[in-house]
This record gives C-alpha cells, sequence and structure tokens, in this order.
C-alpha cells in the first residue's frame, strides 16, 4: 500500500529517532536492503555491511526508482537525472539504519504482528523442533498457522522487509498465528525489530555462532534479547539449562519455567517418546531424550496462549516428524539410521545420549564434519563430544565452503584423545564416509549421520550440489541388500 513517508515516520512506534531530509509526501510502497531488488517508490536501506556499504549503492537504487533513502548521513543526489537531482527523492536520516530497518519495515505493511498471534523461539538446539510441534499443535486446535524457520528459507530468521513482508502476506491471508525461530544472527543484527511476539521461548545455550558472537557471554547476549519487552510479552524457559536459568531469574518480562521434572513417566525410544504432563498422557513421533524437553517446551508455549492441557496433548499425539531432527531411515537393514541437524558439541553429544538410550546391547557409530568459514574453534570440541558416546567415529566433509576439507578435518581430529578406545575412520567423500559406517554396523546398533539433516546441498568452494543425507542414506542401504 502506498504511503508518504511522513505518515510513516508517524507509525514508527518508539523507534528510532528520524531526521527528514526532503518532501515528506514521498511516497513508499515497499523497502529493501538489495539495491538490485529496488523499484518504484521503494525506500532503499542504505546498511553498512561487513564487505560492502549500502551508501555506495544509493545512487543505483534511485536510478532504478526509489523514493527514500534511510541512511546514516545525508548523501548529494546532485549529478543523478532528473527527477532525483530536482530534490524529488527523500532521505530518512539515523544513527543506525540496521536498527532502523525493522522498525520502517514494520510500519510501512501495517505492524502486521499486532494482528497475528506470534511466538518466537531461540536457543542453539532443539528450535525447529520446539518450533514445528507449536505449529502442528495449533493446526490440530483448528488455526490457521504458519512457521517460519531453518525448514523455510535461506536465513533462518528473514532480513528484516523480508520478514515484514511475509508477516504481512500472512495476516492478509487470514493467517492466525505465526511461530517463528529467531536466531542470535537475526537478534544481534536487528532483523526483528519493530516485532512483537506474544510469546518467547529459550529452549537451552550450547557453542554456536562465535565466529560471530566472538564469545559465549555476547552469544547469550543476542539471545536474551527475545525477552525484553521490546519485543515479547511472556517467556517460556527451560530452567534445566544453566543460562535459562539465568534468563529466568532476570525477570526482564513475566517468565514461566519449564523443566524435565515437570513431567514424570517418561519413555523414550528410536522414533517415539512419552510422558505425563499436567495429568494428560503425552506421545510424539519422534525419538531421543533430547525431544522431551523440546516437546515440553512446546506444550507450555501453547498453555500461555491460552490452549487447554487436552488439546495440547492431542495436538503434540498428533504431530509428525520433523525433517532431519532424530529423523530414522528404514530400510529393512538389521541396525537403526538416523539422521540428525547436530552441528554443535552440545548437540553431538545429546544426539548420541539418545541414540546410546535407544539400543540394548548394540554399538553407536557416528558420521559427521563441521562447517567451512565458521567458528572454527569448536572443531575439536565436537570430536571431544562425539567420542565421549561413540564406539566408532567416522569423520568427514560437511559444507567445507571456501576451506580445504583436510584442514577442517584435520581440526576435527586433534579433538580425539589418545587413551579414545573406540574407532576413528577419515573419509572426506560424505556420500564414501556413510557407506563406511553402514558396512561397520551390525545387527542392533545404531548408525548416526549428523550435521545437515534436513539440508539437500553440499557447498564446496563455489559450488552447490546436490546432497541430502537422508536420501544418500537410503540409496546405500537398497543398494546393500
Amino acid at each position: 500500500m502506498d504511503q508518504p513517508i511522513g505518515r510513516i515516520l508517524a507509525a514508527l512506534r518508539g523507534g528510532p529517532a528520524v531526521r527528514l531530509v526532503g518532501d515528506a509526501d514521498a511516497v513508499v510502497t515497499d523497502l529493501t536492503l538489495d539495491s538490485r531488488q529496488v523499484d518504484r517508490h521503494w525506500m532503499f536501506c542504505c546498511i553498512r555491511g561487513e564487505h560492502s556499504d549500502g551508501h555506495d549503492f544509493a545512487a543505483a537504487a534511485v536510478e532504478a526508482g526509489a523514493s527514500v533513502l534511510l541512511v546514516e548521513r545525508e548523501l548529494s543526489l546532485a549529478g543523478l537525472p532528473a527527477p532525483a537531482a530536482a530534490g524529488a527523492v527523500a532521505q530518512a536520516v539515523v544513527s543506525d539504519s540496521r536498527a532502523a530497518t525493522g522498525w520502517f519495515a514494520a510500519a510501512v505493511h501495517g505492524h502486521p504482528s499486532d494482528d497475528l498471534r506470534m511466538i518466537g523461539v531461540t536457543g542453539t538446539n532443539g528450535k525447529t523442533t520446539t518450533a514445528q510441534l507449536i505449529g502442528d499443535v495449533f493446526r490440530h486446535a483448528g488455526r490457521r498457522v504458519e512457521v517460519f524457520g531453518t525448514l523455510t528459507g535461506r536465513h533462518t530468521t528473514p532480513e528484516a522487509p523480508d520478514l515484514q513482508r511475509r508477516l504481512a502476506a500472512c495476516r492478509d491471508s487470514g493467517v492466525e498465528v505465526v511461530v517463528m525461530e529467531v536466531s542470535s544472527h537475526a537478534l544481534a543484527l536487528e532483523r526483528v525489530a519493530g516485532t512483537r511476539f506474544d510469546v518467547a521461548v529459550f529452549t537451552n545455550l550450547g557453542r554456536d555462532h562465535l565466529d560471530l558472537h566472538g564469545t559465549t557471554e555476547r552469544y547469550f547476549a543476542a539471545k536474551a534479547r527475545l525477552f525484553e519487552p521490546a519485543l515479547s510479552d511472556v517467556g517460556v524457559v527451560n530452567v534445566d539449562d544453566v543460562h535459562g536459568r539465568l534468563l529466568f531469574d532476570s525477570g526482564t518480562i513475566p517468565m514461566r519455567s519449564c523443566s524435565i521434572g515437570d513431567v514424570s513417566e517418561i519413555v523414550v525410544g528410536a522414533t517415539r517418546h512419552s510422558y505425563r504432563w499436567r495429568e494428560q498422557r503425552v506421545s510424539v513421533g519422534m525419538g531421543g531424550g533430547f525431544n522431551v524437553l523440546n516437546s515440553l517446551a512446546a506444550a507450555e508455549a501453547c498453555r500461555a496462549l491460552g490452549l487447554s492441557e487436552p488439546v495440547i496433548a492431542a495436538g503434540l499425539s498428533a504431530a509428525g516428524p520433523v525433517p532431519g531432527r532424530f529423523e530414522p531411515i528404514d530400510e529393512g537393514q538389521p541396525f537403526a539410521v538416523v539422521v540428525d541437524y547436530a552441528h554443535t558439541p552440545d548437540g553431538i553429544r545429546e544426539v548420541l545420549r539418545a541414540a546410546r538410550a535407544t539400543t540394548v546391547d548394540g554399538r553407536v557409530l557416528v558420521v559427521f564434519g563441521c562447517g567451512g568459514d565458521r567458528d572454527s574453534e569448536k572443531r575439536p570440541e565436537m570430536a571431544a563430544a562425539a567420542v565421549a558416546d561413540a564406539d566408532e567415529i567416522v569423520i568427514t566433509s560437511d559444507n567445507p565452503r571456501s576451506e580445504d576439507p583436510a584442514e577442517i578435518i584435520s581440526a576435527i581430529v586433534a579433538g580425539v584423545p589418545d587413551d579414545y578406545r573406540g574407532t576413528v575412520v577419515i573419509e572426506a567423500d560424505r556420500r564414501t564416509a556413510i557407506a563406511l559406517a553402514f558396512a561397520h554396523a551390525g545387527a542392533g546398533d545404531i548408525v548416526v549421520v549428523a550435521g545437515k539433516g534436513h539440508e539437500t546441498t553440499q557447498s564446496i568452494g563455489d559450488q552447490v550440489v546436490p546432497f541430502d543425507d537422508r536420501s544418500v542414506a537410503r540409496s546405500i542401504l537398497r543398494s546393500d541388500r
């Protein structure tokens, strides 16, 4: 909907201080961070990034039709073709254009989160599963739901203009509930600024994304921002996690605790877990002990939004498996195979413990690697976590990106202790590595293929090639029959 920039400024609702240069009647239809996406009457947000500065692309955006520029310094438009040189382009000057973009995006699209029931889920592990389960419960209750996250887009949490555009589309199409994974990147980079969450959920905190945040403390601080009054009304927090307890005790917003002690009669298998919660028997079609807290967090989030315990229990029991999250692969082989997205030390530790719990006398084998161009210091920690609970580890390539896979593997191997009594196999080719693990597995064993989960591609150098752990595993198992 076309709106004058003056009206948009009036609708910012406590956002950034803005100095407008130019015509307050300049019309805005939409906005973007990418000058290549600009169309007539769009606002172009000039963001200073690590490798480039959006201010350098302002002229190209104006020539493409931008009517308003969001800038950190007033730009000279001299020399641009009319009408730009005639002053038809307004500039909204702010101290931090990245921090301001979310507020402008929300105002341009009419603050769509106000008209939706919004649930934000953050944490190192379990975000996707918890978000999907919340969505399943509300669908089972007859509500129209959308879930945004790792399974639905390039970014776990979209950039602010894309996010507000998607929320507006949800509102306009009759969606009632939106469940979002909210990443630490999104919080640190202000992608959810201007969004209002009815409930914020915290799953846990482990080691991840230190290439962006630098320290665990800053990583936690980024996550904790979701639980500030500017973003969320109520928090649901896993207090069994030490950082969750710190968050709960902070009392920044009203908090509801979530703990394994809240449930009883827990039964966990390879493909299902169940327990008693608030007098309800809950049975969820996904295995792994770590998923008990994920489904419990989902239950408490739904309860915070007013669903009854029987409705929640029924919804969880009807929920399907989440792609790439302790997902079983069964082609009639005598051993179990699960594919999981675990790509952090804590994630590997939890998934292997869950695998161990599903075996009686069998061995646990794991195939994993580490991504390139990411937190390199976690690589030996991944190995240390793996050897603690696996009888055989097969170290391979994940998404090496611009790095040499052999160097990544070498860094992982450095974390294998000298006294490890299991077997270490090194195979850079991921398909061959999976096949080796299957060849070494016997009846009653379980093989965990970790790291990529639902992903369907592998990034090697400047190429992105098809690769899906699940389909590769099925192909190998079928060929072995």
